[in-house]
């Protein structure tokens, strides 16, 4: 790679260029001409004069029905996956998703190389565990980056991944991995999804660690089926150097077959002693947590059993990579709830309002169960306002029905995210569980399409000095997919403009 220089309007320039042999040699293949490349790209549109275009069949849009327009804007070589003939250099590969990464990797000069990388997987609870095991290798003094689904944090940095993204595409991705590099980081921590997986955006990352929370029905308009969803999930673990797994999880086996080197973490045998106190305007939870062959106590404002199976998951990762007891719990202590994390919002009304991301049946039923057992008093209630994703899994619907109206007191269905998918079909598919867990309309669930009406409704019309109103659903995210357009939306912001009016 080297660089070239040209002139734009009256004022020259600078660009990385790389010879295309030096790119087509990461993919298998031969070329022995002389081609600068300037870019590669996977969008037509991008395309600019000396650009690879990589063309690949993705869910709803197929590259190759765009190698026509890239050539004609410049690229001066293609990459795909089926026979074609081009007046420009060709090159055919089993999988174009894969090759762009690697390609993009190359481009970056292979920063994941010079990076100890750990990867988190599992339907819920992935962002808290990046998070924890970056803090315990920051407390260790590890100079640490991470990318989840809330921000990435590349030393001082915090850079934005998207919007409704956890794992970011190659071309996203390995410039934050390069950054890493740049800033002195030792250690990366990525949360790695199944669809990141499934659709190769980690290229060839090898991997120190990997680690899996747990696996719960999510996603299945992706993967089709279950075993589809744990399969993509267990490629982490075939790259991984060792795996730290939930005994307790679904599909438990599948991960351990796919896995070189196994450590295992399970709740049960794993923590003892737990109590909740109560200091001031704060809920937290102490207990004390198996680390190797000691026991070491810890108190955290982490709460539930999701999340002391999250701290085991994480301390079991830096066990792996040599940092000791005292300073995981140190970190433990240090990590504060997450945005969108069971974040409560203060308000003068006497209500304990709190904003989360449990989006999944599994996610649903624990933070419930949770405020439940430890956290509700006497006379308290329950109430909760959900509602599910438009033209995404609709076979978790009716369970996360059923689970709200089997566990809260009141529950308001309202709108998350319902992109073109019409409101009527996903309240009716939630709508059956509710049905299934004795709920009636109008008595016990109810429905409000305007999402901050719901919040509104739930707050103003149902509660009562005491009760516990959870927002499930939207969490940290900052913007509804409503029609296809992405509308701002701040969850936490809308339920303290809520309770700002009703407080006046």
């Amino acid at each position: 790679m080297y660089y070239t220089y040209y002139v734009q309007g009256a004022v020259w320039c600078r660009m990385w260029v790389m010879r295309l042999q030096e790119l087509t040699e990461v993919v298998g293949a031969r070329f022995d001409g002389v081609v600068d490349v300037s870019s590669i790209v996977v969008d037509s549109r991008k395309v600019v004069p000396g650009s690879v275009f990589v063309a690949y069949k993705g869910v709803t849009i197929d590259g190759h029905e765009y190698v026509n327009q890239a050539v004609e804007k410049g690229a001066v070589a293609v990459v795909g996956e089926r026979p074609m003939e081009l007046p420009v250099p060709y090159f055919q590969v089993s999988s174009g998703r894969l090759a762009w990464a690697k390609m993009v990797a190359k481009w970056y000069g292979n920063p994941e190389k010079k990076l100890k990388i750990v990867g988190v997987t599992g339907t819920d609870g992935k962002t808290t565990t990046v998070n924890l095991i970056y803090e315990m290798l920051g407390v260790a003094g590890k100079k640490t980056a991470m990318v989840s689904t809330i921000e990435a944090r590349v030393g001082d940095e915090t850079l934005d991944t998207g919007l409704h993204t956890s794992s970011p595409d190659p071309d996203i991705l390995w410039p934050m991995l390069s950054k890493m590099v740049e800033a002195g980081c030792e250690y990366a921590v990525l949360e790695t999804t199944s669809h990141g997986l499934e659709q190769e955006r980690f290229g060839d990352i090898e991997f120190e660690v990997g680690v899996l929370t747990n696996l719960a029905h999510d996603h299945l308009e992706f993967h089709k089926t279950i075993e589809g969803y744990a399969d993509a999930k267990a490629k982490l673990f075939k790259r991984s150097k060792v795996a730290v797994l939930n005994k307790n999880a679904n599909m438990y086996g599948v991960f351990e077959q796919a896995a070189k080197k196994v450590v295992n973490y399970d709740l049960a045998q794993d923590i003892r002693g737990i109590t909740y106190i109560k200091e001031e305007n704060a809920v937290f939870q102490k207990s004390e947590f198996r680390y190797g062959d000691e026991w070491a106590g810890m108190k955290t404002c982490l709460l539930g059993d999701y999340n002391l199976e999250n701290i085991l998951a994480a301390a079991n990762a830096v066990r792996l990579l040599g940092i000791g007891s005292q300073v995981v719990v140190e970190a433990i202590e240090k990590v504060r709830n997450l945005k969108g994390r069971f974040e409560m919002v203060v308000n003068e009304r006497g209500l304990n309002v709190v904003v989360d991301f449990a989006h999944t049946e599994q996610g649903m039923r624990q933070v419930l169960r949770m405020v439940t057992d430890k956290l509700i008093k006497g006379e308290e209630r329950l109430i909760v306002v959900f509602g599910c994703n438009g033209e995404r899994d609709r076979s978790k619907r009716a369970p996360m029905g059923k689970a709200a109206c089997g566990l809260a007191d009141m529950v308001v269905v309202t709108t998350e995210d319902p992109r073109k998918e019409s409101v009527d079909q996903i309240f009716t598919d939630i709508e059956r569980g509710c049905l299934e867990a004795g709920g009636v309309r109008g008595e016990t669930y109810w429905r409000e399409d305007d999402r901050r009406q719901a919040i509104s409704m739930a707050i103003n019309k149902l509660a009562t000095v005491g009760d516990w109103i959870l927002c499930l659903g939207k969490g940290h995210e900052q913007s509804m997919n409503i029609g296809g357009v992405e509308t701002p939306w701040d969850e936490v912001s809308a339920v303290k403009e809520i309770l700002a009016v009703s407080e006046k």
